[in-house]
């Protein structure tokens, strides 16, 4: 087992710079900072929603880049508004071009206005940026699963331009449930969850630059959240072109020293709070994936058919028969998980990426839900329907 002491000088040998995305510029001032996405009716090939400051003097638009866009799906605009008060905010644009509005995943109601739509924004207590994520989350027992839906429509940021990553992003699917089946069959979110060790998280990648999270190159997590967010230590599965594992990136959320590299044949260890290790990733020669309980059962993730893990993968754990996993995501609001002879489906809000199928488990508080750098959000009152998941 780590001691605290250990745990301590391992900190200081991979611990992670915060890149510059991690969190919104905060200004001084009775303000926040929300992110409001217009959902179109239609394609329009124009923004359907354009901030009118004299509906609101006290409001200001953010220019942070990527914080705002437009696509083919929605637009997005970034304001800084008043804390806690409701605010009628106008918006000029095609009125009937905008079929929803929302903030933090949840409906905000809005009415036609002179020249387009006016939000009635509900009194917002902090920072309410996450409107542009499009993700599925799937909580069960110790772990909450993060799908994140890869629409070409929406793309930006690093992926704006050039080939769109559809292999590395059909591989991070596959990886994601496929480490989900691995968590089950080790028992770890059981363990975390019994224990008070945290949650475990596994993620895949953005390809939309929600309020300017780049994420990339294409990757995959599986970190332990501590309670109470005291210490992530966050690895990043790189996804080749060849749809296999490069390398893992690894750092520690919000301390700033260089990150450590773990290379194929390399173990890194995620640890709990009391310092023991509590599981280990090691991608393989070949770019394959094992994960471990120290001094316990393994299990290795391999591709199904195919050269790269966009075909579909293998769960092998010790001499058990084989489990296929396979994903099929239609981006309409159907993601088809099989996982050996179980076919499972998770209907979600295509919007959202809200799931609308009954989950696993009760929720726990929305922190455990949002991506490696976003804040806990709190709304008054709540229209975010992570409240729920």
């Amino acid at each position: 087992m780590v001691t605290r002491s250990g745990w301590a000088l391992l900190c200081a040998a991979f611990l992670s710079a915060v890149p510059a995305w991690a969190a919104p510029p905060q200004e001084g001032g009775d303000a926040e900072q929300i992110v409001l996405k217009f959902v179109k009716h239609g394609s329009p090939d124009r923004p359907v929603a354009r901030f009118q400051p004299e509906s609101c003097p006290a409001c200001a638009p953010v220019t942070t880049p990527l914080f705002n866009a437009d696509n083919p799906r929605e637009t997005v605009v970034a304001l800084r508004v008043p804390r806690r008060r409701s605010l009628e905010l106008s918006f000029d644009g095609p009125r009937l071009a905008v079929r929803r509005v929302l903030l933090s995943g949840g409906d905000v109601p809005f009415r036609s206005g002179p020249h387009g739509v006016v939000v009635l924004l509900p009194p917002v207590a902090t920072d309410a940026i996450t409107a542009a994520e499009v993700a599925t989350h799937i909580v069960e027992p110790g772990m909450v699963l993060r799908f994140e839906h890869a629409d070409p429509a929406r793309r930006a940021g690093a992926y704006a331009t050039g080939p769109f990553p559809d292999r590395q992003r059909r591989a991070a699917n596959v990886l994601e449930f496929a480490q989900r089946e691995v968590v089950r069959r080790l028992g770890l979110g059981e363990e975390a969850e019994r224990e008070g060790l945290g949650r475990i998280q596994i993620m895949g990648f953005d390809t939309n630059a929600p309020h300017g999270h780049v994420d990339a190159p294409p990757h995959v997590h599986m970190h332990l959240r501590w309670p109470d967010d005291t210490g992530t230590q966050i690895g990043h599965y790189h996804i080749g072109p060849d749809g296999l594992l490069t390398e893992n990136i690894v750092g520690v959320k919000g301390l700033g020293t260089p990150e450590r590299r773990f290379g194929r044949g390399d173990t890194f260890t995620s640890i709990a709070p009391d310092g023991r290790g509590l599981y280990s990733h090691r991608i393989t020669a070949r770019g394959w994936l094992e994960i471990a309980q120290p001094g316990g059962r393994s299990c290795l993730i391999k591709p199904d058919g195919g050269a790269g893990f966009d075909a579909g993968a293998q769960v092998v754990c010790g001499d058990e028969p084989a489990t296929r996993i396979a994903v099929t995501d239609d981006l309409r609001g159907v993601l088809t998980v099989v996982t050996g002879p179980v076919t499972e489906v998770f209907r979600y809000d295509p919007d959202t990426g809200a799931l609308l199928s009954p989950a696993i488990a009760p929720a726990p508080p929305p922190s455990v839900f949002v991506a490696d750098t976003d804040p806990d959000i709190r709304l008054v009152p709540r229209t975010d329907p992570r409240t729920l998941h």
